[in-house]
């Protein structure tokens, strides 16, 4: 066996892999300074090496005794966190992607708190006309699926006036409430979430009852592929109540969000 080989057995046995370098150069060193002193006495440079090699002992027994020396773990933990790192690039190339393909609408929450109040009522509006008669809190919210919702900012109380197109043809005003949410997934191969018109329903505390004609919701802003806003909107709302409650049904599943609103101020 020469000294190749025998390096070769020893650190096979080592199950620190990045230890088994520096225990190669230090056998090559050590076998090598054996052999300079046994060709100093008239040995020839193959049986020199030979003689200081089996002079190391069973190769495999020595490997055994270096492995209880290196910890296999300071490897572990490096092969881990090499690992993590690497999937942590790939998720981050492939959410950049992603956001590179998804339209960012304005949304309150990548606009500084000073302005993000007054945005948040401008998102909430059909047009510019309609006027806050009313705000609430909105709380509830759960997971549909992969997807988790949540409630961001108040509900709004808007009156719509009137509105003639220009063929002449007369849309109603009326009272809408309405308020956003946030939605969340963690798999970024998935779409925004999309909610069918005939899963909402609602009720007030008037003891009223809203169906899908009623209810509408449609994506106001997105973050990016994992995080998107939906407006939740209820027209003609009675003018009287002061708590909704609004139902998302779908697949088995359903959620709950429920607004309550500040006392007056509603009356059209």
């Amino acid at each position: 066996m020469d000294r190749r080989q025998f390096c070769d057995t020893v650190t096979r046995q080592l199950r620190c892999r990045w230890e088994a370098p520096t225990v190669r150069q230090e056998l090559s060193d050590h076998i090598q300074d054996h052999m300079d002193a046994i060709i100093s006495g008239g040995m020839g440079r193959d049986e020199a090496e030979g003689a200081a090699v089996a002079a190391m002992g069973d190769p495999e027994e020595l490997g055994r005794a270096l492995d209880a020396v290196h910890s296999p773990w300071p490897w572990r933990v490096f092969l881990l966190c090499a690992r993590c790192c690497k999937l942590a690039l790939v998720l981050a190339v492939v959410l950049t992607l992603q956001n590179l393909m998804t339209e960012d609408l304005p949304s309150p929450r990548f606009l500084p708190t000073a302005t993000a109040s007054d945005a948040f009522q401008d998102l909430l509006r059909e047009n510019w006309e309609e006027e806050v008669r009313a705000t609430g809190t909105v709380t509830g919210g759960g997971r549909l699926g992969d997807y988790t919702f949540r409630p961001q900012g108040e509900a709004l109380l808007v009156y719509r006036p009137d509105h003639t197109y220009d063929d002449g043809i007369v849309y109603p005003g009326g009272l809408r409430l309405t308020f956003l949410v946030k939605t969340t997934h963690f798999q970024p191969w998935l779409d925004d979430v999309d909610i069918p018109w005939y899963a909402l329903s609602a009720q007030d505390d008037q003891g009223n009852n809203y169906g899908p004609e009623d209810l509408g919701t449609y994506a106001e802003s997105t973050g990016g592929r994992l995080l998107g806003h939906h407006e939740f909107s209820l027209y003609d709302a009675d003018p009287t109540a002061r708590r909704f409650t609004f139902t998302v049904a779908a697949a088995g599943e359903r959620l709950t969000f429920t607004v309550t609103l500040e006392e007056g101020g509603a009356s059209t």
